[in-house]
């Protein structure tokens, strides 16, 4: 007996032993975790050092931020515009998102393509299409006065108007798809059976359907705020001289003014406010099982319904259906409508530049006196345009080499791999999407320069692929947990080995999915304009800092050519993926 009782305790030791041992397939995550660790980890570390003065610590740069009126004010100004913008897009984008999941085919597909071509839009093309249409000669204004609802222009742009506008637009693709996501998941039958059982359409949904909706409400709103606290193109190019958020500070502290101390002292303030945020968020919902990386079903969690009481929920029904009986019927169709509505808003401003573009004016006249190729022909025949374009495509082709393979390697090594410390990797991994753009790359230039990258295609390629290899992780484990394993076990019991499954298996079925995550990688380095800004020290231009020069200083309508070319190419990236995933589906 005492034989026995020793075997088995030695069976659990070894067992132990052999599951706190890294899997193979893990091991293929030590390529991108050293990756991230150099030129993510490392770099934010080195900018809260300098945020201390080292080599002479201090506290003084925090002291200043802290005393100084003017600074205070910057942060009040980027914690305003972020809880406005915030509170607006939920209140827009969650009729889309209900109406993504409730409508029918049609519907649907009209309003993913409304919700997924401005997402992988330049935020450039689309921040720049609010300059058109905002100006004192813009496209409203000029609406405005022939309609004659206005005497003269209506102040929009270059003040918080036009800000709060405009980065609505941009981040509302960002709270939808997460709130989609989780309503996809929400079985429709609960919501019949509380109609079976009285409850009124409102009351059906504000008992049912909204609690269990929450998890992706909140995932929304964190995503959304956090971006918004880190937004620099929209306010720069849209806001006024109170309108200055931190982002914007940051960037005049470093490149203007070259004071890398104090300007690494703001980035880390803003630092400490997302991961601030991103801390009591996670408490609610985590991120990650939005993106693939739980084995839980983001429609499943019921946590938040929880929280509310029955007895709550109740009254709560009660009430609806007293007021549901005031409210105007539409026969079930006016979120729809609404939903259409705010979609056809959401493709206007770039649907408004593409019509632009084929003015036959020197400049921009709505409508346009007639139809020309005259903006394309000198887009193509202008040197300047062409060598920002080149360099632009060389530094994504560089990236977007170096996302792919990483990125896959971590893909592999997060979905099928064993080690302790997973959690940990997961939030490295997904930490560069999440974190300011404005301080990574500030943070990535101080690693950049101790080695003579900075200002060089290949250094500004490393920053690319940092910010790239998520959303490469994202698609990758997506399409692994979609294979159908009968497929490998088939492989192995005729005798095929690791290797040769792994060859004519596993590689075939996932080679569509990361097809697509190298054309989103490209996208993500062909349209970057920060780290260009931070890292490309006036070294290098590419075409996105081509037009943001030309945006800033003389604004025309060869701009406007260029951001329909640069949604063109998004357009196509979309139809690629979904050619591919209908192909992968089929097979």
């Amino acid at each position: 007996m005492a034989r026995t009782m020793s075997s088995l305790k030695i069976g659990e030791t070894t067992r132990a032993l052999q599951s706190a041992r890294p899997t193979p397939w893990a091991w293929l995550m030590l390529p991108g975790i050293i990756f991230l660790a150099v030129l993510f980890v490392a770099p934010l570390g080195w900018l809260l050092l300098l945020s201390f003065g080292i080599p002479d610590w201090t506290v003084a740069h925090f002291v200043r931020i802290a005393q100084n009126p003017a600074y205070i004010g910057v942060m009040r100004t980027t914690l305003q515009i972020s809880c406005v913008v915030t509170a607006l897009t939920f209140v827009l984008s969650y009729p889309i998102a209900y109406a993504l999941t409730t409508g029918g085919p049609k519907l649907r597909t009209f309003l993913l393509i409304a919700v997924v071509l401005p997402f992988f839009t330049s935020v450039l093309a689309r921040t720049f299409a609010w300059v058109v249409l905002l100006g004192r000669n813009g496209v409203i204004n000029e609406i405005l006065l022939q309609l004659g609802w206005v005497s003269q222009p209506v102040a929009m742009l270059y003040n918080r108007t036009g800000v709060i506008v405009g980065m609505t637009h941009v981040v509302m693709p960002l709270m939808i798809l997460p709130m989609f996501t989780v309503m996809s998941g929400i079985d429709q039958r609960l919501l019949r059976a509380a109609r079976a059982n009285g409850a009124s359409p409102l009351a059906a949904f504000l008992t049912v359907f909204l609690p269990l909706s929450l998890p992706g409400l909140i995932a929304g709103i964190l995503l959304v705020f956090i971006n918004c606290l880190g937004f620099y193109i929209t306010p720069a190019l849209l806001g006024g001289v109170s309108d200055v958020t931190i982002t914007m500070e940051i960037s005049a502290q470093v490149v203007g003014q070259l004071n890398w101390n104090f300007g690494s002292a703001l980035s880390t303030v803003l630092l400490v406010a997302v991961m601030s945020v991103l801390w009591l968020g996670s408490r609610f919902f985590p991120i990650e099982q939005l993106l693939g990386f739980s084995d839980d079903k983001v429609g499943s969690n019921t946590a938040a319904r929880r929280q509310m009481g029955t007895r709550w929920l109740m009254r709560v029904g009660s009430a609806a259906n007293t007021l549901d009986r005031w409210l105007p019927s539409m026969g079930g169709r006016g979120v729809p409508i609404f939903a259409s509505f705010l979609a056809v808003l959401l493709l206007l401003p770039v649907l408004i530049v593409a019509y632009l573009s084929f003015g036959a004016s020197s400049y921009f006249v709505f409508p346009v006196p007639g139809y020309s190729l005259q903006n394309y022909e000198r887009y193509f025949s202008d040197p300047l345009w062409l060598r920002a374009t080149v360099t632009s495509v060389r530094i994504a082709l560089m990236a977007t080499a170096m996302a792919t393979m990483l990125g896959a390697m971590l893909a592999f090594g997060l979905s099928r791999g064993r080690i302790r410390g997973r959690g940990a990797m997961i939030a490295l991994v997904l930490s560069p999407i999440i974190m300011p753009s404005v301080v990574v790359a500030v943070a990535t230039y101080f690693v950049l320069a101790r080695v003579g990258l900075q200002g060089t295609e290949f250094g500004l390629a490393l920053g690319h692929a940092v910010h790239a290899i998520p959303y490469v992780v994202v698609i990758v484990v997506a399409n692994l947990r979609d294979l159908n394993p009968t497929y490998e076990r088939a492989a192995r019991s005729l005798g095929a080995g690791p290797v040769a499954t792994f060859r004519t298996i596993i590689a075939p079925l996932v080679m569509p999915a990361l097809i697509v995550a190298a054309f989103f990688a490209f996208l993500i380095s062909f349209d970057d304009v920060v780290y260009v800004l931070f890292l490309g020290i006036g070294r290098i231009t590419t075409l996105p800092m081509r037009m943001w020069e030309g945006i800033t200083q003389d604004i025309n309508p060869t701009i406007a050519a260029v951001a329909t070319l640069q949604m063109v190419l998004a357009t196509i990236v979309i139809v690629i993926n979904t050619l591919l995933g209908r192909r992968n589906t089929r097979s």
